[in-house]
């Protein structure tokens, strides 16, 4: 079966930010994030680290920027959150990604920043182990929007999980952004409104496909993404409790076609009238003896 059809979930990817040009939307949401990384990496750089020759060094820069960057990962996971909600059709405006990050900034902040400062060490002790952590926890971000209650081990693992035969599929899904990028960079980064709503989709909709084949194979438990079941979840309207139905049982009857639910309700109306022409008789019988008792 094939899950990670690449080809595929980009061009739905494509046609899915084209849709009222959601990708100017997309683009605009995260640019303040964009240009505040610019603005106070470079700002917190050229103040503490200028020298006395009035050169910066590249490795001050560095460690700068990297630690600027870091401050604002629990808005990169607020970002993940908002493109995963754009696919699931609920239209989140631009606020809801830095008030997600906000509000489970230090959860945010501790599982995001101890995943890079890992991936950063497996770095060091070779590039390859880098590498394969990279995409071995490729989905952190995406499980901590979806469950904030796990911790980052938590979190690491399931992403483990989740990939486990697929990572080079992920690799590959990057690389083939490879042009865009280089277009980006030729347009000063005018072209990068429109590829990172697209490299953000599609990576949003491999998590989808991923998740969604852990849940169906047994890899992991749909709780493990936040999802409860009916019986655990209500919801209350005019004093009565109403079970909410939740997001994978929705998927799944989303999936169901038009001639699916033809097929469905052909089946319950034979089923109907068997019932009918088998019972009919029986209630007539029933019927008439009423009658009988009742004039007796």
């Amino acid at each position: 079966m094939d899950i990670l059809n690449r080809k595929l979930i980009k061009a739905e990817a494509k046609s899915f930010i084209s849709q009222d040009r959601k990708w100017l939307t997309m683009a605009l949401a995260c640019l303040p994030l964009v240009l505040i990384n610019g603005a106070i990496s470079g700002g917190f750089n050229l103040i503490l680290n200028f020298g006395e020759d009035g050169d910066v060094s590249s490795s001050s820069y560095s460690s700068g920027s990297s630690f600027v960057a870091w401050l604002l990962v629990p808005f990169m996971i607020g970002a993940a959150g908002y493109f995963l909600n754009h696919l699931r059709g609920m239209n989140p405006d631009w606020k809801s990604l830095y008030r997600e990050g906000l509000d489970n900034y230090g959860t945010y902040f501790k599982v995001g920043v101890v995943t890079e400062i890992f991936i950063v060490l497996w770095t060091f002790v070779f590039i390859i182990p880098g590498i394969i952590k990279t995409y071995e926890w490729y989905f952190v971000h995406q499980i901590i929007h979806d469950n904030p209650n796990l911790d980052g081990k938590q979190a690491r693992d399931l992403s483990k999980k989740m990939t486990d035969g697929f990572k080079l599929e992920i690799f590959v899904m990057n690389l083939s952004f490879f042009f865009w990028l280089i277009l980006s960079a030729l347009t000063l980064g005018i072209a990068y409104l429109y590829v990172g709503p697209y490299m953000a989709c599609t990576s949003a909709m491999y998590y989808e496909n991923l998740k969604h084949h852990a849940i169906t194979t047994g890899i992991a438990a749909p709780e493990e993404f936040g999802i409860l079941p009916v019986e655990e979840v209500v919801a209350e309207e005019n004093g009565y409790e109403i079970p909410v139905v939740p997001s994978y049982i929705e998927e799944a009857v989303a999936e169901i076609t038009n001639e699916e639910l033809e097929e469905i309700g052909s089946a319950v109306e034979e089923a109907v009238e068997e019932v009918v022409e088998v019972e009919t008789p029986a209630i007539e019988e029933i019927v008439e003896e009423d009658e009988t008792n009742t004039e007796e």
